[in-house]
């Protein structure tokens, strides 16, 4: 008799030729969602086959570059123990399938995958907080900053195309993209906005009147010609600017530091372009130190088999007067 995994890989095959012409299509996926999710090979309710079943199709799409339907999504959270005992965030996004042919702001990346998490399993520290993202892609990071109750979440890319495409996503999301001095936005709870942002034109009288809490950035130390730029517009919003006292966490705290402070994940592709960065950082008063093994954050994507975590390293930056 056939075991659950080898019956699970006959239903996908037979569903797919049945309603998708071979493939996992929208309609076959809803398809799957409601004859193959509430029984095992005995007939009896099992969360962990629901759960198996979830991972597997959500895996088989996802590498087919199909669209995952949100119903497996929020199916598959419900049922799996470890998504289910901490958070389910469901982000509608849209996003370039081909991170090879230009569109790179358009596209997911792992890094922006795990400063997501970071920022889910640690909650507190960006609760309550103004948050400024470098280089903010199709806004994933944002969702997340607003779904922990961050005070302020101000996102930004200097590409225009990526820009149009953040706000589109902000939409999607029924988060708030008004001006600054709007009144809806003043009093909505969901507080984003979205900002164009030349790191090589910015001016700091351009930045100073954000002075954020945190900033963030996801897979921004790749181009050596740009880390220049980069680490003199970190180094700006860095400035306490008469801001002291503030602490993100509590206290003996492995993150207690006082604000503002830069979380940057990053998958170093590389060293040279990784040291660089470095040294730039270091030249400009900054500190960057690896926090990846004392910050893991929970593994909320556990079916995204696309997605390498170990990949990504986790940088807090400070300025080094105030380490």
């Amino acid at each position: 008799m056939a075991d659950a995994e080898q019956l699970l890989h006959l239903k996908l095959a037979f569903f797919a030729g049945k309603a998708g012409g071979g493939s996992i299509t929208p309609h076959v996926q809803n398809f799957l969602l409601e004859n193959c999710t509430n029984t095992n090979v005995d007939g009896r309710q099992s969360s962990t086959y629901a759960t198996t079943i979830f991972k597997r199709i959500i895996s088989e799409v996802e590498l087919s570059s199909d669209v995952v339907i949100d119903g497996l999504y929020e199916e598959f959270a419900q049922h799996d123990d470890v998504s289910s005992r901490l958070i389910s965030v469901v982000a509608r996004l849209s996003c370039s399938s081909n991170m090879l042919e230009g569109d790179t702001g358009c596209s997911l990346w792992p890094s922006s995958l795990f400063l997501s998490e970071f920022i889910l399993s640690y909650p507190k520290i960006f609760s309550t907080k103004c948050c400024f993202e470098l280089g903010s892609g199709v806004g994933l990071v944002g969702i997340c900053l607003n779904y922990v109750g961050a005070s302020k979440v101000i996102l930004t890319d200097g590409d225009t195309s990526t820009l149009n495409n953040m706000k589109e996503n902000m939409e999607l999301n029924n988060l708030c993209i008004e001006q600054e001095d709007s009144k809806v936005l003043k009093e909505s709870k969901n507080k984003v906005e979205c900002k164009y942002l030349s790191w090589e034109e910015v001016a700091e009288s351009d930045l100073s009147g954000y002075q954020p809490d945190i900033i963030l950035g996801a897979d921004i130390i790749y181009d050596p010609v740009c880390v220049p730029h980069l680490v003199r517009v970190l180094s700006m919003l860095l400035k306490r600017d008469g801001r002291g006292g503030e602490t993100n966490g509590k206290s003996g705290d492995e993150f207690e530091t006082e604000s503002p402070v830069a979380y940057i994940a990053t998958v170093v592709r590389n060293i040279e372009t990784f040291n660089c960065f470095t040294k730039a950082a270091a030249d400009a008063k900054l500190s960057a130190a690896n926090i990846t093994s004392s910050a893991a954050p929970s593994n909320f994507l556990p079916y995204m088999l696309s997605y390498d975590r170990s990949s990504v390293q986790l940088l807090k930056i400070t300025t080094l007067s105030y380490n």
